[in-house]
């Protein structure tokens, strides 16, 4: 069976400070998963990158077998992502 999420060789770099490293993980459907370390260890860049927010410096990205760079939109229908800090609660409104 395909993993849900795929991750290979996966790196991210913002100017000259690398935020993931060589990252590789097969998570399977039904399987749950969490990304547990210290601030800067690249959990919530990962997570954007597997969101289609921000795209990979190399590697590959995948959920469901699509790619989250070329094709993200295929990526978004399947997944709901909603971080902890993003700048609209105070707007948000049951109108």
């Amino acid at each position: 069976m395909a993993p849900i999420i795929k991750l290979n060789n996966l790196y991210k770099r913002y100017s000259s400070q690398l935020a993931v490293q060589n990252l590789s993980l097969d998570i399977q459907q039904g399987e749950i998963f969490g990304f547990v370390g210290p601030n800067g260890a690249g959990k919530t860049t990962t997570i954007r990158i597997l969101a289609t927010l921000l795209q990979p410096t190399s590697g590959v990205a995948e959920v469901a077998g699509y790619s989250v760079v070329e094709h993200p939109m295929d990526v978004r229908r399947l997944i709901g992502y909603m971080p902890d800090f993003f700048g609209i609660y105070d707007d948000l409104t049951v109108l």
